[in-house]
C-alpha cells in the first residue's frame, strides 16, 4: 500500500487537474449554453461535469490499484461507442 501522505498529494493533484479539465470543457461549451440552457441548468450542470471528470482521472490513475476504480474504468470504458470521432484539439498543437 501507499504512504497516506502520497496518495493524498496525488489526489490534490487530480482535483486540480479535474479544475482544469472542467473550465477547459465549461469554456468550450459556452456557445451550447448560450444557444440551449439557462445559467441556472448550467450551474447544475458544472458539478456534474468536474466531478465525472475528476472520478475518470482518479480511475485512471488508481487503476491498478483498486479493484473499485478498475470495475468504474472497466464498464465505462466498454461504453465508448464505435462511432465516436477521434478527439481533436481545440487549440493549434506546436508538437
Amino acid at each position: 500500500m501507499q504512504n497516506p501522505q502520497v496518495i493524498q498529494t496525488i489526489i490534490e493533484g487530480l482535483r486540480a487537474q479535474s479544475k482544469y479539465c472542467a473550465i477547459v470543457v465549461r469554456n468550450a461549451m459556452e456557445d451550447f449554453h448560450s444557444k440551449n440552457l439557462t445559467d441556472e441548468q448550467m450551474k447544475g450542470l458544472d458539478p456534474i461535469i468536474r466531478n465525472a471528470i475528476y472520478t475518470a482521472l482518479y480511475t485512471f490513475e488508481f487503476y491498478k490499484n483498486s479493484e473499485t476504480a478498475k470495475k468504474y474504468m472497466d464498464y465505462h470504458s466498454s461504453m465508448i461507442p464505435e462511432y465516436w470521432e477521434e478527439p481533436e484539439l481545440l487549440i493549434k498543437s506546436d508538437l
